[in-house]
């Protein structure tokens, strides 16, 4: 799928809720969207085909480090390189804003995230044991992983 990426900003705040709702079992409110992307440290990046939104990427850059906040595809446009694309131009947005370094947190059920990222460069550097809530009410790790930047 050939989809074009643009700036994600507050007003985009319910389009990425609704995405983050399609992608997650705990998604984040429109509200967390706006706030978030009205601090300078946060940019995003909205998928869309055609008039279609299909992906988001939030990340935060602190001085020389990165923090990726939050990607996400529908399931039924998963596999489709979306979450690579996203990755890749936020990545080089947070290199021309001074990152050096930049962390994830993934869950550590999560193999084919886990796989995107090792595709991406990143390596595993810890663990957050309880990290997240499943579905199901429960706890889950969070493996946590770390790429360097150009």
């Amino acid at each position: 799928m050939t989809a074009a990426l643009c700036p994600a900003t507050p007003l985009h705040a319910a389009v990425l809720a609704g995405l983050h709702a399609t992608a997650f079992a705990h998604p984040w409110s429109a509200e967390e969207f706006a706030t978030l992307l009205a601090d300078p440290t946060v940019f995003g990046l909205i998928a869309t085909d055609g008039d279609h939104p299909c992906g988001l990427v939030l990340f935060r850059t602190v001085l020389d480090e990165a923090e990726v906040l939050t990607v996400g595809v529908p399931p039924q446009q998963r596999r489709q390189g979306l979450a690579a694309a996203l990755m890749s131009a936020a990545l080089a947005t947070a290199t021309t804003r001074g990152a050096a370094q930049v962390f994830l947190e993934v869950a550590d059920s999560n193999a084919a995230a886990q796989g995107l990222y090792l595709r991406l460069g990143f390596t595993a550097a810890g663990r957050r044991k309880k990290y997240y809530r499943t579905a199901d009410g429960g706890q889950e790790d969070a493996v946590v992983m770390v790429r360097p930047l150009p």
